[in-house]
């Protein structure tokens, strides 16, 4: 795994580059952006770049041949800790953030450095997150932090002001639209080009919206809201919640996928919203123009506003691991009272 398996991020491996080469590189890295656009990825090649053996450091690029990359690449590097929420968790416990800490402390056996990567910073607790402060004001000599997250807002700040916050945006469309063809997540070109349309710029949620249980339900959801004649909003969270469960049988995994249709109903309402200011909605699919240009006739600017927030403040009561049912009845009672005929006021 090269920086050439790291698309879109091209800023961000000069600006580490750069620091590299001055020598300044931070002890402690936050990766902060949109879930899905290769935070993880670009965490792995930068450790395997800090324990190459062969090139040096400055340079900050894996030979790819050495053992040190060998061994990172294999995920057997005895100085490289990989870490993140268990499955079966909706948070990430302290005993998971303990044992990285005891980890990260001991001596490096092969090189000069060790490498920790934590994922899943958005579902650490207090606890776990005060664990973390003395390994960030002490950390081991040569040693490196990368911690993941999608905001900082959502950290403590006594965690985010011991890192250097780097910022990942999403991945342009065209380079989303050749990775999807080089991973065979689309057939063609139109597919590809589709995906990366609804997929916000990362590749994960390209993946997900790819799989055909996930299109029938998005697909479905949208043209609900979008009926004419109104819908049930008790039904529409009984489907949700039956999707979510082939999610998988942990919560974390049902939220994600709930996650992932709210956040299709949140960018359903972004398109009305260039609708109804007289512009053209950016929505690849016909079928979404049409239940676009439908909810636009039928909805006020304003209206439109309250949806929008409506659905991003579910996506956030979601990620604080509120109680799912209780998230998709408030959410389809609140959308059902403005876009339903005659329930309006």
């Amino acid at each position: 795994m090269s920086w050439r398996s790291v698309r879109g991020h091209d800023r961000v491996v000069e600006l580490l580059r750069a620091g590299a080469k001055a020598g300044r590189l931070p002890h402690a890295f936050f990766f902060v952006g949109p879930e899905g656009v290769g935070k993880r990825t670009f965490a792995l090649t930068l450790a395997r770049a800090l324990l190459c053996e062969t090139n040096p450091e400055e340079l900050l690029e894996p030979c790819e041949s050495c053992p040190g990359c060998a061994q990172a690449a294999a995920g057997t590097h005895p100085d490289l800790i990989v870490a993140g929420r268990p499955d079966d968790k909706q948070e990430l416990p302290i005993k998971v953030i303990r044992e990285v800490c005891s980890n990260f402390a001991l001596k490096p056996v092969r090189g000069l450095r060790k490498v920790a990567i934590v994922d899943d910073l958005d579902a650490i607790n207090e606890e776990a997150a005060n664990a973390f402060l003395k390994t960030l004001e002490e950390p081991p000599p040569g040693a490196v932090l990368i911690l993941l997250g999608t905001a900082p807002e959502l950290q403590l700040e006594t965690i985010v002001s011991r890192c250097q916050v780097v910022r990942f945006e999403p991945i342009p469309e065209e380079d989303l639209v050749s990775l999807l063809l080089e991973m065979g997540i689309a057939d063609d070109e139109g597919e590809a080009r589709r995906l990366a349309s609804l997929a916000d710029g990362g590749v994960g949620r390209a993946m997900s919206l790819a799989h055909p249980d996930v299109d029938a339900q998005r697909r479905n959801l949208i043209d609900g809201l979008a009926d004419e004649r109104g819908f049930d909003p008790a039904e529409q969270v009984q489907q949700l919640l039956a999707f979510s469960k082939k999610a998988g049988k942990d919560a974390a995994s049902q939220r994600r996928g709930a996650g992932l249709m709210i956040g299709e109903i949140a960018r359903l309402f972004r398109g009305v919203l260039w609708q109804t200011a007289g512009l053209e909605a950016p929505a690849a699919d016909p079928a979404d123009r049409r239940a676009i240009a439908t909810l636009a006739n039928r909805l006020e600017p304003e209206d439109v506003f309250i949806l929008a927030d409506r659905a991003m403040e579910a996506d956030r009561h979601l990620r604080r691991n509120l109680y799912l049912p209780l998230v998709l009845e408030s959410l389809f009672h609140d959308l059902a009272k403005i876009i339903n005929p005659g329930r309006r006021g």
